[in-house]
């Protein structure tokens, strides 16, 4: 049985006219999808839903490090499947806390995290080491059922450009 998230994403992408096909579980951690346009796999998919959390009182909001786990643990399954970057790599997030939005993904990736008056302030925050980690070149991030934003990494030969086309992403 599908989890909600991953239901949502493959919806999403379907509508995109993408096919969707789940990777089956195993021993070894692997991403949850391959992406195709027409017969071309086209980018792997890992989506991670992420449920309501409680607020924390006096102390670094628990969202923050959830999603930095989230990334971190995604990094080693994209390695598992893709070690040598011949495909681009996408981590969506599935977000069902109306409090939670993609400033919180923005804010777990860079140790930063934008005020009220538009000021950058960082976290205080242990740093997730990436180092020897396939990247992910692209962050889609949903909230509920639809898109409502996406953050780019620095990304593989032509792989931005590949993914704008399919997704039809700015």
């Amino acid at each position: 049985m599908a989890k909600p998230g991953e239901s949502i994403v493959k919806e999403y992408l379907e509508n995109k006219g993408l096919t969707v096909s789940k990777i089956p579980e195993s021993e070894v951690k692997t991403v949850d999808f391959v992406v195709y346009s027409g017969t071309e796999p086209v980018f792997y998919l890992e989506e991670k839903t992420l449920e309501i959390t409680p607020p924390a009182w006096k102390e670094l909001d628990p969202v923050y490090n959830a999603i930095a786990k989230d990334v971190y643990e995604a990094r080693k399954q994209f390695d598992s499947v893709n070690p040598d970057r011949v495909m681009p790599n996408v981590l969506s997030f599935t977000n069902m806390d109306p409090k939670r939005d993609i400033n919180y993904l923005f804010a777990a990736l860079t140790g930063h995290v934008i005020t009220a008056g538009g000021k950058m302030r960082r976290l205080n925050q242990p740093g997730r080491g990436k180092k020897g980690l396939v990247p992910i070149d692209l962050y889609l991030w949903f909230d509920y059922d639809r898109l409502s934003g996406h953050i780019w990494e620095e990304t593989g030969p032509d792989f931005e450009e590949r993914l704008k086309a399919v997704l039809d992403l700015s």
